[in-house]
Protein backbone atom coordinates (compact mmCIF):
# COMPACT_ATOMS: atom_id res chain seq x y z
CA UNK A 1 0.00 0.00 0.00
CA UNK A 2 1.56 3.60 -1.19
CA UNK A 3 1.75 5.92 1.45
CA UNK A 4 0.68 9.18 0.07
CA UNK A 5 2.65 12.39 1.92
CA UNK A 6 1.42 15.83 1.73
CA UNK A 7 2.97 18.82 1.83
CA UNK A 8 2.28 21.41 3.28
CA UNK A 9 5.38 23.40 1.72
CA UNK A 10 5.12 22.49 -1.94
CA UNK A 11 3.32 25.44 -2.97
CA UNK A 12 4.13 28.60 -5.62
CA UNK A 13 4.02 32.25 -5.63
CA UNK A 14 1.90 34.36 -3.16
CA UNK A 15 -0.18 36.86 -4.69
CA UNK A 16 1.99 39.32 -2.61
CA UNK A 17 5.03 38.33 -3.84
CA UNK A 18 3.41 38.36 -8.01
CA UNK A 19 2.56 42.10 -7.01
CA UNK A 20 6.52 42.82 -5.62
CA UNK A 21 7.83 41.72 -9.44
CA UNK A 22 5.02 43.24 -11.35
CA UNK A 23 6.17 46.71 -9.27
CA UNK A 24 9.89 45.88 -9.54
CA UNK A 25 9.43 45.40 -13.42
CA UNK A 26 7.30 48.50 -13.25
CA UNK A 27 9.94 50.96 -11.44
CA UNK A 28 12.29 49.06 -14.29
CA UNK A 29 10.84 49.67 -17.64
CA UNK A 30 10.00 53.51 -16.17
CA UNK A 31 13.43 53.84 -15.56
CA UNK A 32 14.57 52.50 -18.96
CA UNK A 33 11.80 54.56 -20.77
CA UNK A 34 13.10 57.40 -18.62
CA UNK A 35 16.61 56.97 -19.39
CA UNK A 36 16.27 56.37 -23.89
CA UNK A 37 13.37 59.41 -23.67
CA UNK A 38 16.23 61.23 -21.97
CA UNK A 39 18.68 59.98 -24.39
CA UNK A 40 16.37 61.23 -26.90
CA UNK A 41 16.14 65.11 -26.10
CA UNK A 42 19.90 65.33 -25.86
CA UNK A 43 20.53 63.70 -29.40
CA UNK A 44 17.39 65.97 -30.67
CA UNK A 45 19.12 68.83 -28.24
CA UNK A 46 22.45 68.18 -29.93
CA UNK A 47 21.23 67.88 -33.22
CA UNK A 48 19.58 71.36 -33.60
CA UNK A 49 22.66 72.98 -32.15
CA UNK A 50 25.03 71.47 -34.91
CA UNK A 51 22.07 72.21 -37.51
CA UNK A 52 22.40 75.72 -36.12
CA UNK A 53 26.24 76.34 -36.11
CA UNK A 54 26.69 74.35 -39.48
CA UNK A 55 23.70 76.85 -40.84
CA UNK A 56 25.45 79.89 -39.04
CA UNK A 57 29.06 79.25 -40.35
CA UNK A 58 27.72 77.73 -44.05
CA UNK A 59 25.67 81.67 -44.47
CA UNK A 60 29.01 83.53 -43.18
CA UNK A 61 31.71 81.75 -45.37
CA UNK A 62 29.57 82.71 -48.27
CA UNK A 63 28.86 86.02 -47.47
CA UNK A 64 32.27 86.63 -46.31
CA UNK A 65 33.14 85.15 -49.80
CA UNK A 66 30.97 87.34 -51.74
CA UNK A 67 32.49 90.51 -50.40
CA UNK A 68 36.60 89.21 -50.40
CA UNK A 69 35.10 88.98 -54.79
CA UNK A 70 33.30 92.39 -54.93
CA UNK A 71 35.27 94.44 -57.27
CA UNK A 72 36.88 91.56 -59.16
CA UNK A 73 38.01 92.72 -62.25
CA UNK A 74 36.53 95.82 -62.39
CA UNK A 75 39.15 98.03 -62.27
CA UNK A 76 41.25 96.16 -65.12
CA UNK A 77 37.95 96.33 -67.64
CA UNK A 78 37.13 100.32 -66.93
CA UNK A 79 40.69 101.30 -66.42
CA UNK A 80 41.30 104.93 -65.25
CA UNK A 81 37.81 106.10 -65.98
CA UNK A 82 36.57 105.03 -62.47
CA UNK A 83 38.54 107.20 -60.13
CA UNK A 84 36.32 108.32 -57.57
CA UNK A 85 38.00 106.26 -54.42
CA UNK A 86 36.98 102.73 -55.25
CA UNK A 87 35.93 100.61 -58.05
CA UNK A 88 32.76 100.65 -59.95
CA UNK A 89 31.04 103.54 -57.68
CA UNK A 90 28.98 105.93 -60.29
CA UNK A 91 26.43 107.79 -58.08
CA UNK A 92 25.02 107.13 -55.36
CA UNK A 93 21.21 106.93 -55.34
CA UNK A 94 19.10 104.31 -56.87
CA UNK A 95 19.64 101.00 -55.43
CA UNK A 96 20.48 97.64 -57.40
CA UNK A 97 18.01 95.59 -55.80
CA UNK A 98 14.89 96.10 -57.32
CA UNK A 99 12.69 96.89 -54.68
CA UNK A 100 9.47 97.82 -57.11
CA UNK A 101 10.53 101.55 -57.77
CA UNK A 102 11.34 102.74 -61.24
CA UNK A 103 14.99 103.08 -60.05
CA UNK A 104 16.48 101.13 -63.14
CA UNK A 105 19.90 102.37 -62.50
CA UNK A 106 22.30 100.68 -59.68
CA UNK A 107 25.26 103.00 -58.07
CA UNK A 108 28.07 101.27 -56.78
CA UNK A 109 29.80 98.40 -55.37
CA UNK A 110 27.67 98.64 -52.67
CA UNK A 111 24.33 99.66 -51.73
CA UNK A 112 23.45 100.05 -48.45
CA UNK A 113 19.83 98.94 -46.71
CA UNK A 114 21.11 99.86 -43.43
CA UNK A 115 18.11 98.81 -40.39
CA UNK A 116 18.67 98.69 -36.58
CA UNK A 117 18.31 95.13 -34.90
CA UNK A 118 16.07 93.27 -35.11
CA UNK A 119 15.28 94.08 -38.88
CA UNK A 120 18.04 92.39 -40.77
CA UNK A 121 20.44 94.68 -43.01
CA UNK A 122 20.68 94.33 -46.84
CA UNK A 123 23.03 94.88 -48.88
CA UNK A 124 24.07 94.44 -52.80
CA UNK A 125 27.55 94.33 -54.32
CA UNK A 126 28.86 94.16 -57.74
CA UNK A 127 31.11 91.31 -57.83
CA UNK A 128 32.26 91.58 -60.93
CA UNK A 129 32.58 93.10 -64.73
CA UNK A 130 32.66 91.10 -67.97
CA UNK A 131 33.61 92.85 -71.15
CA UNK A 132 30.53 92.17 -73.37
CA UNK A 133 31.09 94.07 -76.53
CA UNK A 134 31.79 97.55 -78.33
CA UNK A 135 28.47 99.69 -79.19
CA UNK A 136 28.02 100.14 -83.08
CA UNK A 137 24.67 101.30 -83.19
CA UNK A 138 22.56 103.43 -79.91
CA UNK A 139 19.33 105.01 -79.35
CA UNK A 140 17.65 105.92 -76.22
CA UNK A 141 16.42 102.66 -75.71
CA UNK A 142 18.58 100.29 -77.61
CA UNK A 143 22.28 99.51 -78.10
CA UNK A 144 23.57 97.60 -81.00
CA UNK A 145 26.96 95.69 -80.05
CA UNK A 146 29.67 94.34 -82.43
CA UNK A 147 28.81 90.74 -81.05
CA UNK A 148 26.30 88.45 -80.42
CA UNK A 149 28.99 86.66 -78.07
CA UNK A 150 28.18 88.73 -74.96
CA UNK A 151 26.42 85.83 -72.76
CA UNK A 152 23.62 88.14 -71.86
CA UNK A 153 20.91 85.88 -74.08
CA UNK A 154 17.39 85.47 -73.81
CA UNK A 155 15.09 87.78 -71.52
CA UNK A 156 18.01 89.65 -69.47
CA UNK A 157 15.35 91.54 -66.81
CA UNK A 158 17.42 91.04 -63.93
CA UNK A 159 20.76 92.09 -66.36
CA UNK A 160 22.90 94.94 -65.23
CA UNK A 161 25.76 96.44 -68.05
CA UNK A 162 27.59 99.49 -67.64
CA UNK A 163 28.39 101.64 -70.56
CA UNK A 164 32.25 103.39 -70.85
CA UNK A 165 33.55 105.79 -70.93
CA UNK A 166 30.01 107.31 -70.07
CA UNK A 167 29.41 111.28 -69.24
CA UNK A 168 27.45 109.85 -65.77
CA UNK A 169 29.21 106.07 -65.17
CA UNK A 170 26.10 104.32 -63.63
CA UNK A 171 25.10 100.58 -64.32
CA UNK A 172 21.94 100.17 -66.02
CA UNK A 173 19.62 97.30 -66.67
CA UNK A 174 18.31 95.44 -69.96
CA UNK A 175 15.03 93.74 -70.37
CA UNK A 176 15.88 91.83 -72.93
CA UNK A 177 18.93 90.39 -74.91
CA UNK A 178 18.24 89.39 -79.00
CA UNK A 179 21.26 88.51 -80.67
CA UNK A 180 24.01 91.92 -80.86
CA UNK A 181 20.73 94.19 -79.79
CA UNK A 182 20.37 95.05 -75.88
CA UNK A 183 17.28 96.33 -75.38
CA UNK A 184 17.47 98.73 -72.31
CA UNK A 185 14.69 98.90 -69.43
CA UNK A 186 14.92 103.00 -68.83
CA UNK A 187 15.54 105.57 -71.55
CA UNK A 188 19.17 106.78 -71.80
CA UNK A 189 19.48 110.94 -71.41
CA UNK A 190 19.52 112.46 -74.79
CA UNK A 191 22.95 113.98 -74.03
CA UNK A 192 24.49 110.56 -73.55
CA UNK A 193 23.03 109.21 -76.58
CA UNK A 194 24.37 111.73 -78.53
CA UNK A 195 27.80 111.79 -77.16
CA UNK A 196 28.01 108.05 -77.62
CA UNK A 197 26.95 108.68 -80.64
CA UNK A 198 29.47 111.15 -82.17
CA UNK A 199 31.75 109.07 -80.95
CA UNK A 200 31.37 105.60 -82.37
CA UNK A 201 30.51 107.54 -85.66
CA UNK A 202 33.24 110.01 -85.69
CA UNK A 203 35.50 110.81 -88.65
CA UNK A 204 38.72 112.13 -89.25
CA UNK A 205 38.42 115.92 -90.17
CA UNK A 206 41.86 115.76 -91.94
CA UNK A 207 41.11 112.80 -94.25
CA UNK A 208 37.46 112.38 -93.69
CA UNK A 209 37.37 108.95 -93.04
CA UNK A 210 35.50 106.84 -90.25
CA UNK A 211 38.07 106.86 -87.05
CA UNK A 212 35.36 105.65 -84.32
CA UNK A 213 35.93 105.95 -80.77
CA UNK A 214 35.43 102.77 -79.16
CA UNK A 215 32.86 102.77 -76.43
CA UNK A 216 32.20 99.39 -74.78
CA UNK A 217 29.59 97.38 -73.02
CA UNK A 218 30.38 95.28 -69.64
CA UNK A 219 28.22 93.02 -67.95
CA UNK A 220 27.90 93.51 -64.44
CA UNK A 221 27.45 90.78 -61.88
CA UNK A 222 25.90 91.44 -58.95
CA UNK A 223 24.40 89.90 -55.89
CA UNK A 224 22.19 91.20 -53.15
CA UNK A 225 22.61 89.58 -49.33
CA UNK A 226 19.74 89.38 -47.62
CA UNK A 227 17.39 87.77 -45.09
CA UNK A 228 14.05 85.90 -46.26
CA UNK A 229 11.65 84.45 -44.13
CA UNK A 230 14.61 83.23 -41.82
CA UNK A 231 16.25 82.47 -44.60
CA UNK A 232 19.90 83.79 -46.07
CA UNK A 233 18.91 84.39 -49.92
CA UNK A 234 21.83 85.71 -52.12
CA UNK A 235 20.02 86.98 -55.44
CA UNK A 236 21.97 86.62 -58.67
CA UNK A 237 21.38 89.38 -61.09
CA UNK A 238 23.26 88.26 -63.99
CA UNK A 239 20.25 87.52 -66.09
CA UNK A 240 15.97 86.84 -65.59
CA UNK A 241 16.78 82.90 -65.12
CA UNK A 242 18.78 83.41 -62.48
CA UNK A 243 17.32 81.97 -59.21
CA UNK A 244 17.11 83.20 -55.90
CA UNK A 245 19.24 80.99 -53.56
CA UNK A 246 18.22 80.22 -50.32
CA UNK A 247 21.76 79.54 -48.75
CA UNK A 248 21.00 78.33 -45.18
CA UNK A 249 17.83 78.56 -42.89
CA UNK A 250 17.01 79.67 -39.33
CA UNK A 251 19.08 82.79 -39.24
CA UNK A 252 17.51 85.51 -36.88
CA UNK A 253 19.30 88.62 -37.85
CA UNK A 254 22.10 90.00 -40.04
CA UNK A 255 23.78 93.60 -39.26
CA UNK A 256 26.63 95.05 -41.34
CA UNK A 257 29.16 97.68 -40.04
CA UNK A 258 31.03 99.74 -42.39
CA UNK A 259 35.06 100.47 -41.81
CA UNK A 260 35.71 104.10 -42.94
CA UNK A 261 39.36 105.89 -43.81
CA UNK A 262 38.16 109.27 -43.31
CA UNK A 263 42.25 110.27 -43.49
CA UNK A 264 42.81 108.88 -46.62
CA UNK A 265 45.76 106.77 -45.33
CA UNK A 266 44.60 103.40 -46.11
CA UNK A 267 43.50 102.72 -42.26
CA UNK A 268 40.06 102.39 -40.99
CA UNK A 269 39.65 105.45 -38.92
CA UNK A 270 35.71 104.56 -37.29
CA UNK A 271 33.37 101.92 -38.08
CA UNK A 272 29.58 102.80 -39.00
CA UNK A 273 25.81 101.44 -39.65
CA UNK A 274 25.39 103.47 -43.01
CA UNK A 275 28.58 105.29 -44.34
CA UNK A 276 27.39 108.85 -45.94
CA UNK A 277 30.34 108.41 -48.65
CA UNK A 278 30.61 104.91 -49.62
CA UNK A 279 34.24 105.04 -51.49
CA UNK A 280 35.71 105.66 -47.97
CA UNK A 281 34.61 102.09 -47.06
CA UNK A 282 37.90 99.63 -46.87
CA UNK A 283 36.26 96.89 -44.78
CA UNK A 284 32.97 95.47 -43.48
CA UNK A 285 32.36 93.84 -40.45
CA UNK A 286 29.56 90.81 -40.48
CA UNK A 287 27.18 90.05 -37.41
CA UNK A 288 24.90 86.74 -37.98
CA UNK A 289 22.87 85.78 -35.35
CA UNK A 290 21.55 81.91 -36.10
CA UNK A 291 18.76 80.00 -34.14
CA UNK A 292 17.60 76.70 -33.62
CA UNK A 293 14.52 75.88 -35.58
CA UNK A 294 13.19 73.92 -32.41
CA UNK A 295 11.51 74.94 -29.07
CA UNK A 296 13.59 73.65 -26.18
CA UNK A 297 11.84 73.29 -23.24
CA UNK A 298 14.72 72.84 -20.64
CA UNK A 299 16.45 76.05 -21.75
CA UNK A 300 16.04 79.51 -21.13
CA UNK A 301 18.35 82.12 -23.10
CA UNK A 302 19.39 84.21 -20.77
CA UNK A 303 22.23 86.19 -22.76
CA UNK A 304 22.67 89.02 -24.81
CA UNK A 305 24.27 89.46 -28.22
CA UNK A 306 25.49 92.78 -29.86
CA UNK A 307 24.62 93.04 -33.31
CA UNK A 308 26.97 95.78 -34.87
CA UNK A 309 26.50 98.30 -31.15
CA UNK A 310 22.64 97.39 -30.65
CA UNK A 311 22.26 94.69 -27.71
CA UNK A 312 19.16 92.48 -28.36
CA UNK A 313 18.06 89.81 -25.61
CA UNK A 314 17.71 88.11 -22.88
CA UNK A 315 14.40 86.59 -25.02
CA UNK A 316 11.04 86.44 -22.67
CA UNK A 317 9.25 85.26 -25.64
CA UNK A 318 6.48 82.29 -25.19
CA UNK A 319 4.77 82.31 -28.20
CA UNK A 320 5.73 79.40 -29.71
CA UNK A 321 4.66 81.01 -33.25
CA UNK A 322 7.41 83.81 -32.98
CA UNK A 323 11.04 81.77 -32.53
CA UNK A 324 12.97 84.99 -32.68
CA UNK A 325 11.83 86.31 -29.54
CA UNK A 326 11.13 82.80 -27.67
CA UNK A 327 12.78 82.02 -24.61
CA UNK A 328 13.84 78.35 -25.18
CA UNK A 329 15.76 78.83 -28.48
CA UNK A 330 19.35 78.60 -28.50
CA UNK A 331 21.31 81.18 -30.42
CA UNK A 332 24.96 81.48 -31.77
CA UNK A 333 26.17 84.35 -32.53
CA UNK A 334 29.06 84.69 -35.67
CA UNK A 335 31.14 87.96 -36.08
CA UNK A 336 34.07 88.73 -38.40
CA UNK A 337 35.65 91.42 -40.48
CA UNK A 338 36.66 91.45 -44.06
CA UNK A 339 39.09 93.73 -45.70
CA UNK A 340 37.87 94.73 -49.17
CA UNK A 341 40.80 94.14 -51.23
CA UNK A 342 39.76 95.08 -54.64
CA UNK A 343 39.74 98.88 -54.49
CA UNK A 344 39.94 100.74 -57.27
CA UNK A 345 42.41 103.44 -55.86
Amino acid sequence: MALIKNSNNCRGFTLVELMVVLVILGIVSIGAMTSITGQNKVYHSEEDLIDMQMNARIAMERICNLLRMAGANCKDSFGNQLTSGHLATYDNSPPIYDDGSDNDELNAMFVIDNQTSPIPDQLTLAGAVRYAGKITAISATQITLDTADHKLGGTAAKSYIAISPSHNNVYRTISAAAGNLLTLTSSLDPQEVSEISNAINCIDPLTGTPKPIDVMVYQVQAFTIRLVNNSLRIDDHVSASSTQLDVAENIQDLQFQYGIDTGSDGLIDSWVDDPADISRIRAVRVFLLARTGKIDKEYIDRRTYDLAGVTVGPFTGTDAGNLDTHRSVHRYLLETTITIRNLNL
